[in-house]
């Protein structure tokens, strides 16, 4: 049993082909990480395609309580695109008027029949409409002061800033767990962040790409040998979780180890935008995908201290040592003054 991502590691140490250690530590990830659903929901699903918010807080009427000390609550507007879930639930709100339990328990059934659309596990519809749940209910208790005529009121949250809220920040109310430096909970970009300074650590060069599959993805493209393979957390924990929409006849390992040109095939709308934050002068997708191009491309990639350095700080947490992210800044330092010595 494997306790904490040193413990990972030193079990990777001992497989000495690259391939089979890519596959232990992935294999080990797939059987032990979940994905984070309600931060999809509230990113992804509900938030729709809202580009822009009102930077103003209205105050009106708090259609979900009825005691006098709670009268008004915080609204929240939106200026530009649209989410049907958004408008559905602000509906909910209105035809539940001055009935808080009655609303909370519409929400609910509301919440599930939206997740049901996309799993068929009922244990991870139940977790994730749990989570969800116990976020909304105590952020609708959340107050604000504001001053009117020379008094101050405490004002409670209305749902739409609540969910405007989620949509604007869901790192802060749905982020990623890790225990003891071993990822546990998250969504394709924490999964990206996290793999390629552990793979790097364990020896494999690694590079996060950015794209998109049904909506905007990040994952993994690792160097094994002279080929480059693509490394997909996210859909292949989708399909270990029963996600709909993804063919029947694909398996986990289809996607959590693959050619890169696998990819484009098992699902035609996937596109590579971006390779380590750098934005490609081509987008790069099933019709214009060419192995030995992509590869000259990669060899061109460099994964160099700075690059290092950020993934460190941000991606592995208590997994990456303070002293190898200061080696990494000392050797960027190092590099900077060198290139300057030699102008």
């Amino acid at each position: 049993m494997i306790n904490n991502v040193e413990e990972l590691l030193k079990e990777a140490e001992k497989i000495t082909d690259k391939e089979n250690k890519v596959k232990f530590i992935m294999n080990y990830f797939l059987e032990n990480v979940k994905y984070n659903y309600a931060y999809l929901f509230a990113k992804g699903y509900a938030g729709g395609d809202i580009t822009a918010v009102s930077n103003q807080y209205g105050i009106a009427f708090n259609k979900t309580r009825d005691n006098g000390d709670q009268e008004f609550a915080l609204t929240q507007k939106v200026i530009e695109g649209n989410s049907r879930i958004f408008e559905d639930i602000l509906k909910l709100r209105d035809d539940n008027s001055g009935k808080y339990e009655e609303f909370i328990a519409q929400l609910r059934e509301y919440i599930t029949r939206e997740l049901n659309k996309h799993l068929e596990n009922d244990i991870i519809v139940s977790e994730t409409v749990n989570t969800l749940m116990q976020r909304i209910m105590a952020d609708l208790k959340k107050t604000q002061k504001i001053n009117y005529n020379g008094e101050e009121f405490l004002i409670n949250y209305d749902i739409s800033k609540v969910l405007i809220d989620y949509f604007l920040n869901p790192n802060e109310h749905f982020p990623a767990e890790f225990n003891n430096g071993l990822i546990v909970n998250g969504v394709c970009q924490n999964y990206a962040d996290y793999l390629v300074p552990l793979l790097q650590k364990a020896g494999i060069e690694a590079h996060r790409v950015d794209g998109t599959s049904e909506m905007g993805h990040a994952w993994v493209i690792a160097k094994v040998g002279d080929e480059y393979k693509s490394i997909d957390l996210t859909r292949a924990v989708f399909i270990r979780d029963g996600f709909l929409g993804i063919p029947k006849e694909q398996k986990s390992e289809d996607w959590l180890y693959s050619n890169v040109e696998d990819i484009f095939r098992m699902q035609e709308t996937r596109r590579i935008t971006e390779i380590d934050g750098k934005l490609l002068p081509n987008i790069i997708n099933a019709q214009n995908f060419n192995d030995e191009a992509f590869k000259k491309m990669m060899e061109e990639q460099e994964i160099d201290d700075a690059t290092l350095k950020t993934f460190l700080k941000k991606g592995l947490e208590r997994g990456i040592t303070e002293t190898e992210a200061l080696s990494a800044e000392k050797n960027e330092t190092t590099k900077e003054r060198e290139e300057k010595i030699n102008e």
